[in-house]
């Protein structure tokens, strides 16, 4: 088994060196984070042969030949490059990816471009990618894609490769529902879709987690079970796992001998002034202008700290060639400006401001020689350099200064934590900070750094591929529950062998797919005509049971020589007979549970109510999804309170809460035909609860299937309708 990571960039840089193409390791980020896991496996790994990685490589190969991509780079992994034309690479890079994308899922819906054009390019780039992939895929390879810029690849590998085992994780924000669906709707179904292809979607944080379940549903309307969506009969699991940095990594290079040595000579340039640190990449998710406001509206508020603190502002370059972080760029260099005009003097400037990008051991420098680090970005996937500082402070001093809206924020609760949008709560943490003792910075210092250590990368990768293989093994286990070939077969084999047989059938669900109006859903012409044979075969008896109302199923299913159960078994029609009750009921009840049901129909557009001879049911398919399932949920619990005194029974099935006289069902009905005589073969199926007493209350030597992967008392699951249709077809061949 072999993993194959991919991502938008690959781990190095690619240039031409004296008509070479030689490879320059990138620094930060996923690539370090990956480093660190593809460095700690070991023999106890899952994973044999050389790990992959895919990825764009910084520049467009004409001749891929000029370099040896078959070697392993820094002695972990091959690379294979995706070959992305700079034209190509600006639409979907620039265009829809940082255009779209990156303000959407960082709540800037003000910056979103819509642009059809960027959109085609995104695809079509995606599409590279599934070809790059789909070229090097061995049997049993593990493909883990990464982030934003490749999120319909995991669908696309999966339409040619259903076997492959794919993860995915999101290192950025996913949205609320309410900002996600500001995408034209076939964008943001097939980005949906594209990440449904994997096995295991990830996120930074739980809230990251139930947005995007929250539009699966409405959106795709599929919903989840603790995290696990069934995308057609195949399971996907969603769940939470917040990044780690390489702890010791960082903590080594900050206890180097040289880094202490600048960091002394830092530090007597500074005199005794407190250092506070702001290090970001240029962009408008990370805050900085509302930072400086905040400084500035600090330095107002405690003149005394005037000449005492210096904030060494960092802004590392990023999309130089965008107009707006140019813009953006020019706005803080204005800030600063305005700052160190107003409150600086000859010997003090309160802003050390530098426009550059600092290697490790310099980075970590500046981590552990400040005593307060303000890492407020307005919306941040998980923020890493709030770790960083941690991990890189020596002598265990030093205060973080935390935004909320950071998924850092979920693990680092002990730091002071700040929205980021209020100056004043900056100015105030800013000041808290400096003044905190330094007994408390080391026991919530020593406190995180424990945490740090223990959930490190490796933790966070270990923890995804532990996952990744569990979720494998559990749609193995689905699988072995459904009818296999050989089952099927001797089933059929048995059904033609019987001197007699009875076929107890549901209907919704497992003759017919579910439909938003439920009288409009009538068997399709081919499924007709199978029932119009089976009934042909001599000593068979067809019956479909269904919760529907007698007149819905003599409309659909009349003219079929078959026998009709309605209302579960309220009304019996004997094939070509009259309606009658098996037992006479009462529905006294339904003046008492009417007015309930129409008034949850009016708290809840798009549901209704159906009314029955002896049973009622509320359906709220059509709703929204979310608000009906939560007052289908309330709803049920308000009849079970009734139930016992009322004589009702409650059945809730997908998208419809049922009331029914009590001692009615699919059972008492089954066992109704199955007593007529001694049939040598009977067969029932069904798709939901109200069919599991049914199988239940059969002899042993009944055939019970159930259509889906649900737990049931069946002998077998089987598929879909579409699969049921093809069993039942074969009987009669």
């Amino acid at each position: 088994m072999r993993l194959v990571i991919v991502s938008n960039r690959l781990p190095i840089n690619l240039v031409e060196e004296d008509g070479r193409i030689v490879a320059k390791e990138s620094v930060g980020g996923l690539a370090t984070g990956l480093n660190s896991y593809l460095d700690s496996l070991d023999q106890n790994s899952p994973f044999s042969g050389d790990p992959l990685w895919v990825g764009w490589p910084g520049m467009y190969l004409d001749d891929p030949s000029r370099f040896d991509f078959s070697s392993r780079i820094m002695g972990k992994f091959r690379i294979c490059p995706v070959n992305v034309t700079p034209g190509q690479m600006d639409s979907f890079y620039l265009g829809f990816c940082n255009s779209t994308l990156w303000p959407l899922f960082h709540y800037f819906p003000s910056y979103v471009a819509f642009d059809e054009a960027s959109w085609d390019s995104y695809v079509q780039v995606n599409d590279i990618f599934r070809q790059t992939v789909e070229s090097i895929l061995e049997p049993d390879d593990v493909v883990w894609v990464h982030d934003y810029q490749i999120m319909l690849l995991p669908e696309m590998i999966r339409t040619s490769r259903p076997d492959v085992t794919s993860g995915f994780f999101l290192h950025i924000p996913f949205p609320s529902y309410e900002i996600f669906r500001l995408l034209p709707s076939i964008w943001r179904t097939r980005l949906l879709q594209g990440l449904l292809g994997s096995d295991l979607i990830g996120f930074h944080t739980y809230d990251y987690s139930q947005h995007f379940l929250h539009s699966v549903s409405a959106i795709l309307g599929l919903d989840h079970h603790l995290g696990k969506i069934m995308v057609g009969d195949r399971l996907v699991k969603v769940d939470t796992f917040p990044m780690g940095i390489d702890y010791h990594k960082y903590a080594q290079a900050a206890q180097d001998q040289r880094t202490q040595d600048e960091k002394s000579e830092l530090r007597t340039s500074l005199g005794s002034a407190k250092i506070m640190l702001s290090i970001d990449r240029l962009d408008y998710s990370k805050g900085i202008a509302n930072r400086l406001k905040g400084y500035e509206k600090f330095l107002e508020l405690y003149p005394e700290w005037h000449e005492r603190v210096v904030l060494m502002l960092v802004v590392v370059p990023s999309r130089t060639g965008v107009g707006k972080y140019q813009e953006m760029k020019k706005q803080i260099d204005e800030f600063v400006g305005a700052i160190n005009g107003r409150f600086g003097k000859l010997s003090w400037s309160p802003i050390i401001y530098q426009y550059t990008a600092y290697p490790l051991r310099e980075l970590t420098m500046l981590y552990d020689i400040s005593d307060v680090a303000l890492v407020t970005p307005l919306r941040d996937g998980m923020n890493l350099i709030a770790k960083e500082y941690i991990a890189a402070k020596t002598d265990d001093q030093g205060v973080l200064v935390l935004s909320e809206t950071a998924g850092a924020a979920i693990e680092l609760g002990e730091t002071l934590i700040v929205n980021p949008n209020s100056l004043t709560d900056l100015a105030e943490a800013i000041h808290t900070a400096l003044e905190t003792p330094e007994e408390e910075q080391r026991r919530v210092m020593t406190l995180l750094k424990n945490r740090l250590k223990l959930f490190d990368v490796n933790h966070w990768a270990e923890d995804f591929m532990n996952s990744l293989l569990h979720v494998k093994a559990e749609q193995l286990r689905m699988e072995s529950t459904f009818i296999s070939a050989d089952a099927a077969q001797e089933v059929v084999r048995r059904c033609k062998a019987a001197p007699s047989r009875l076929l107890l059938l549901d209907y919704d669900g497992t003759l017919v797919p579910f439909h938003d109006a439920p009288s409009m859903a009538c068997p399709s012409e081919e499924v007709r005509t199978t029932l119009q044979t089976l009934t042909a075969l001599p000593e068979t008896q067809v019956v479909i049971l269904s919760g529907r109302d007698k007149h819905n199923l003599e409309r659909c299913l009349g003219k079929l020589p078959v026998a009709l159960v309605a209302e579960h078994g309220v009304w019996v029609r004997e094939t070509n007979g009259q309606w009658r009750m098996i037992r006479p009921l009462l529905n006294d009840w339904k003046d008492q549970i009417r007015p309930i049901l129409e008034r949850f129909s009016s708290r809840v557009p798009g549901t209704f109510t159906e009314d029955k001879d002896f049973s009622m049911a509320w359906h709220y398919r059509q709703a929204d999804r979310n608000l009906g399932t939560q007052r289908a949920r309330e709803l049920a619990e308000t009849l079970r309170g009734l139930a016992s005194n009322v004589g009702i029974q409650i059945l809730q099935s997908p998208m419809v809460v049922e009331v029914r006289s009590a001692g009615i069902s699919k059972a008492v009905a089954a066992m109704h035909f199955s007593s007529i005589r001694d049939w040598d073969f009977i067969l029932a199926m069904g798709d939901a609860e109200s069919d599991e007493e049914m199988f239940k209350t059969l002899p042993d030597h009944a055939v019970t299937l159930r259509v889906g992967h649900d737990l049931s008392h069946a002998t077998y699951n089987i598929r879909n309708p579409r699969a049921a249709g093809v069993l039942l077809k074969n009987f009669t061949l």
